[in-house]
């Protein structure tokens, strides 16, 4: 017998990337939570393998962040954004003198990533005075009306018409290009000409800002061939267009450094947050903008704006989190355990044949399963003819394991307090629910 809440639940609130319908869709019940572990509704654990949709990078039940947003909601709960608050100039600070590349001066906060990338679309078009935004195929940056205009993943088919003068362009995603490259340096050389191409193509003089995922997230955890960021950099430089990294799930140490595109000695013009910046204790994104740009609204107005623009709450929380980064040392935790991750992961795609490609950087990775090696087929119903995804999602569950994903890949993405022992229960976990796939692909 469903239990009373549980009931209400379904029958009063809709429940988004079900992949399902509604009345189809069976959530898992949640209890409680605890470091990398939740508990549903039978007692039954699981480890938090997705870190939700890779934002609770602290994990749960971290008592400094819980008492600094109790603090906060004691003493000041709601300010209105055009006045300002001790926290709010605190943690800017931190953002731009302890973590941010140095080229960055201001931040302006939302409430998550979707919304973030909203308004950095809307900076971009009013600085530079031009309409085009370019952002890549096999990319998601939220599901407002601008963040999904400029997501690049079929669903986004829902919004359709998109606004006008956003403009796709190839993912250089290796894994599954058409072209097989010597080295990726040749592959970097392809695709920088390709943009540049559409570049010119569309007209330099219109195109506002290029749109990319410092680290492709929930299509994949795609990397980038060597040197394509910094390429993309100097064609933006050379065209006038700005250059958005969205760190919304790389961001925050996630990838080894505060954000990815530091791995790669990249200054964007703007930079796009959330997840990670108080492991989602309390609603948060944001965006950062170059001195240049902030120079720009020193002189003309900042003609928009939102109710929750720095929450108390969020900003609260963002900064005790941030210490509690700082005083476990996560960043030297994160490059410990990245080589040790990627060895499993290796590991694991060598014992089974169902797995085409692993690929990780921190504790950014992903599985991406195959029915051929050579083809790279991606799998998408298992024996019994269901979508594979979501039978592979319950499989998962059977073995205590919570994670979501893309196609016929899932997102390993746990939190970063994770311990090395955590790391082999996951892989001892992992390996098992595997078999399932395995068998798939023997059957076929």
């Amino acid at each position: 017998m469903e239990r009373k809440e549980y009931t209400a639940a379904k029958n009063y609130t809709l429940f988004s990337f079900t992949g399902v319908p509604q009345k189809e869709y069976r959530p898992i019940y949640i209890e409680k939570a605890d470091n990398i572990y939740v508990w549903d509704e039978n007692g039954k654990e699981y480890i938090d393998l997705g870190s939700q949709l890779v934002n609770v990078n602290i994990g749960f039940g971290n008592q400094n962040i819980i008492k600094a947003i109790q603090h906060q909601v004691e003493t000041l709960a709601y300010v209105a954004p055009k006045h300002s608050y001790e926290q709010r100039g605190e943690l800017g600070e931190i953002l731009i003198e302890e973590i941010a590349p140095k080229n960055m001066q201001k931040a302006f906060f939302t409430l998550g990533g979707s919304d973030a990338n909203e308004f950095a679309i809307r900076i971009a078009k009013t600085v530079t005075g031009r309409d085009k935004i370019f952002s890549k195929y096999e990319s998601y940056h939220g599901a407002t009306y601008g963040a999904g205009s400029l997501t690049g993943e079929p669903d986004r088919a829902s919004l359709f018409p998109t606004i006008p003068g956003f403009i796709k362009y190839q993912a250089p995603h290796l894994y599954h290009y058409d072209i097989e490259f010597a080295t990726e340096e040749e592959a970097t050389a392809h695709f920088l000409k390709r943009l540049q191409y559409q570049f010119e193509m569309e007209g330099p003089d219109k195109i506002a800002a290029f749109f990319i995922e410092s680290v492709t997230g929930s299509n994949g955890v795609y990397l980038y061939p060597k040197g394509y960021l910094k390429g993309v950099r100097e064609l933006c430089t050379k065209y006038g267009i700005l250059m958005v990294c969205d760190e919304v799930m790389s961001g925050f140490l996630r990838c080894g450094e505060w954000f990815a595109c530091q791995k790669e000695g990249i200054e964007p013009d703007i930079i796009t947050f959330a997840k990670g910046v108080n492991s989602s204790y309390a609603p948060l994104g944001g965006v950062l903008i170059s001195k240049e740009i902030s120079e720009y609204f020193d002189n003309n107005p900042f003609a928009t704006g939102l109710t929750y623009n720095a929450h108390p709450l969020g900003v609260a929380a963002a900064i005790a989190c941030i210490r509690e980064y700082q005083r476990l040392d996560i960043k030297t935790h994160v490059n410990q355990l990245a080589p040790i991750l990627t060895e499993q992961l290796n590991w694991l795609k060598e014992k089974h044949i169902s797995i085409g490609d692993v690929r990780s950087t921190g504790l950014f990775g992903a599985i991406e399963f195959s029915q051929n090696r050579e083809t790279h087929a991606k799998i998408s119903t298992d024996k019994e003819g269901r979508p594979f995804l979501q039978q592979m999602l319950l499989v998962l569950r059977e073995y205590g394991l919570l994670t979501f994903g893309q196609g016929s890949t899932i997102l390993f993405a746990p939190p970063l307090i994770t311990t090395e022992e955590q790391l082999n229960e996951i892989i001892t976990r992992l390996d098992k629910a595997i078999e399932y796939v395995d068998d798939i692909v023997n059957s076929i």
